[in-house]
């Protein structure tokens, strides 16, 4: 095996060893992408994606930049870790994965910008001061409105802040 020695790189939140990637949470708990989650890929549609990046775009405890982040460490670990690909594996699209990922960031507001943690703040100090009927009011959901264009915020207080 090419890599014998003990990996230990960080990238922004991110720490690639020779076992996977991992980061702390907010909370403290560890997330962690295995070798396996490393070489995951699933079809979607034309295209073979990588599973863990886009699955990331899920997690509400990552920003925008972390996201970056952790792409640049899911390329330096396949490309250290080239070896352990399987056998036989079909050609991913990375600019696929990409796509899939910038959908996120087209209606998100990333805590690490400036509009970002303005709107958190704007949306806090609002919340603090609606009445128990207010909050049950906003908790409705309305089946005739289309929620996909709400604007999320992400990020925690460990993500990187530029």
């Amino acid at each position: 095996m090419k890599n014998e020695q003990n990996i230990n790189i960080e990238i922004g939140r991110w720490t690639i060893t020779n076992n996977g990637i991992t980061t702390k949470k907010e909370n403290n708990a560890i997330e962690e992408f295995d070798k396996n989650d490393i070489w995951s890929y699933e079809k979607k549609g034309n295209f073979f994606v990588w599973e863990s990046p886009v699955f990331l775009c899920s997690r509400g405890w990552i920003s925008n930049i972390d996201l970056l982040d952790f792409n640049s460490a899911f390329l330096v670990y396949q490309e250290l870790f080239e070896e352990q690909k399987p056998k036989g594996f079909p050609k991913v699209s990375w600019a696929e994965t990409l796509k899939r990922q910038y959908k996120r960031f087209q209606n998100s507001l990333d805590i690490n910008s400036f509009e970002g943690r303005k709107q958190l703040e704007y949306e806090k100090e609002y919340m603090e001061k609606l009445t128990p009927e207010e909050h049950f009011e906003l908790n409705k959901i309305d089946l005739n409105k289309d929620y996909s264009k709400q604007i999320e915020v992400f990020g925690d207080s460990v993500s990187r802040k530029y």
